[in-house]
């Protein structure tokens, strides 16, 4: 099950990404030894480093991207799904 955000502001859960929610679960792959992890994304900030749990590579933000989820996860983080962009 995906946790996700109502635009109210609203912690919840549901199956689907139905209009109007944000995925606040986001699988990081780490670029240099593949290892995924799923994490909770802080839905009001961008999160600028990532420390692999597996090779300990500091992970920061490709070019052009807000934050590290934009640029490893499976899903980009909160703001920018809302269409708000960046909070760094």
């Amino acid at each position: 099950m995906l946790r996700h955000m109502n635009t109210t502001g609203t912690d919840e859960c549901a199956d689907g990404n139905p209009l109007g929610r944000v995925t606040l679960e986001s699988t990081l792959t780490c670029p240099v030894c593949g290892h995924l992890k799923t994490e909770i994304m802080p839905a009001d900030a961008c999160v600028w480093f990532y420390a692999c749990e597996a090779c300990h590579t500091v992970l920061r933000p490709k070019p052009g991207d807000c934050c590290v989820f934009c640029s490893y996860g499976s899903v980009p983080c909160p703001p920018v799904q809302a269409g708000a962009g960046c909070r760094g």
